[in-house]
């Protein structure tokens, strides 16, 4: 039995609708207007979780140490009233980071309050500016988290970074010196 083909001339025209768009217009607005609410709808829905993550129990007025590849957090827990303060430093984990390694280009220190299921309830971020590995032996950081009521049962602290390690001082116009560098980086994931 033949095929035939319909050519697209012989396809008769599509009305436009009230629209006064050309349906091919129309379609390419529709389509950019489902796909803008279908990810305002995922990120809205969108959760992190630091369950991957070394994480340790809220424990009041109680030194705590969290280790991670690169990073050690030593820290407090001070209660407030709605909330509670995590003061503390971050250290390099000895033999971690390369010989080489005598600069932090960039560094980035995550705190995180989540519950017992690493779903992350809030969130503090400092950016540190460049500086010599070691100059102050431990850098610090300091942040307040206000307890939502309806969140029961126990809280955990857990830490993330973002590292980039350079081997020789970062130039001030940004320009690349040509020496070793080491980016790392650990925290919470969006699922």
């Amino acid at each position: 039995m033949p095929v035939s083909f319909l050519s697209p001339r012989s396809i008769p025209p599509r009305s436009s609708g009230c629209s006064g768009r050309p349906p091919r217009q129309a379609a390419a607005l529709t389509a950019v207007l489902v796909a803008g609410l279908c990810l305002a709808l995922l990120a809205g829905c969108a959760r992190q979780t630091v369950g991957h993550l070394a994480r340790a129990q809220l424990q009041s007025d109680t030194p705590q140490t969290v280790s991670m590849q690169y990073l050690r957090f030593t820290y407090r827990v001070v209660p407030l009233r709605e909330s509670v303060g995590v003061r503390g430093q971050a250290s390099p984990v000895p033999g971690a980071l390369p010989a080489w390694a005598r600069w932090y280009e960039q560094l980035t220190v995550m705190v995180y309050l989540s519950d017992a299921s690493g779903r992350v309830l809030d969130a503090a971020e400092y950016d540190y500016l460049p500086r010599a590995v070691g100059d102050e032996g431990a850098i610090p950081f300091e942040t307040r988290f206000y307890l939502d009521p309806e969140d029961k049962g126990p809280l955990y602290v857990s830490f993330g970074y973002r590292m980039v390690a350079t081997e020789r001082e970062p130039r001030s116009d940004g320009s690349d010196d040509g020496g070793r560098s080491l980016i790392v980086g650990e925290g919470a994931l969006d699922n």
